[in-house]
């Protein structure tokens, strides 16, 4: 068994989950029940609507992406079906590259779907409505989702049992949407808390902000679509670093590196 059927029966199996069309229908109300709700509340036009869906796509996205990717490798362990997957044979690498594949698939055609259907209403509706534009603002979802979706297989790969891989990865989910920057902030604080203030943070603060998950997605949202607003974190910063390109990087960063210390570790496992 090769990394492809891996992928493919994972997302057959997905077919016929409630959980995968319950998250379906979760985006397909939310991006189809914002517009419905403005167009009642004689609401402003697609305007107005993208730059309210954005701050509720910040925390339901990576929020979807947990629930996919934390019982990716744990799962398999304690059901196991990893130990006879591995007997077919094939390399634990590729159960890892299978998992996240279909995983990632099955999380890029849910909101992809929801948003198609959801587009329908969005297109009636609003007569300014840019498919570009939306476009756009699904695939930087997508992949905002992917991060956490990674970050949550990683810690699936490293730790042992069920219970601590939900703990870490929706601590991960509260910490990195909610408070990265307030820990960033607290960290300053407490280490220049002597120090006269210029107005000006330090140029490590700016940029340990600036690449947390949710400011990164956020100001490319802001930045290459005029979606929402640029994060507070560096909405003055003339820092060189504080791009787009940067900003992608860093989500791109936040999913690889889990999963490289989660197959370092689970390579040694014995199962």
């Amino acid at each position: 068994m090769n990394w492809q059927a891996i992928a493919q029966n994972d997302l057959r199996k997905a077919i016929h989950e409630r959980g995968a069309w319950a998250l379906f229908a979760g985006f397909f109300l939310g991006f189809g029940g914002l517009a419905a709700l403005l167009v009642q509340l004689g609401g402003p036009e697609f305007e107005g609507y993208i730059d309210l869906l954005a701050p509720g796509v910040g925390l339901l996205v990576p929020l979807a992406g947990i629930i996919l990717g934390y019982e990716a490798i744990i799962g398999e362990r304690e059901s196991g079906t990893a130990v006879l997957s591995l007997s077919m044979p094939h390399s634990r690498a590729g159960l890892i590259v299978g998992k996240l594949v279909g995983r990632t698939t099955l999380l890029a055609t849910v909101i992809a779907a929801a948003a198609f259907l959801a587009s329908v209403i969005l297109l009636y509706f609003f007569p300014s409505f840019s498919a570009s534009r939306f476009v756009g603002f699904i695939a930087i979802s997508i992949v905002y989702g992917t991060t956490f979706l990674w970050i949550a297989a990683g810690l699936s790969m490293t730790l042992s049992t069920s219970r601590r891989v939900i703990a870490a990865a929706f601590g991960a989910y509260i910490g990195l949407t909610l408070f990265w920057t307030v820990l960033i902030d607290l960290t300053e604080t407490v280490l220049f808390r002597f120090r006269p203030t210029s107005g000006e943070p330090e140029t490590w603060v700016t940029l340990a902000s600036f690449i947390g998950p949710n400011t990164s997605f956020n100001y490319v949202l802001a930045e290459v679509l005029d979606a929402g607003t640029v994060p507070a974190a560096v909405v003055d910063s003339s820092a060189n670093f504080v791009t787009p390109a940067v900003a992608l990087l860093a989500l791109v960063g936040w999913a690889i590196l889990p999963v490289l210390g989660g197959f370092l570790s689970f390579r040694q496992d014995d199962l």
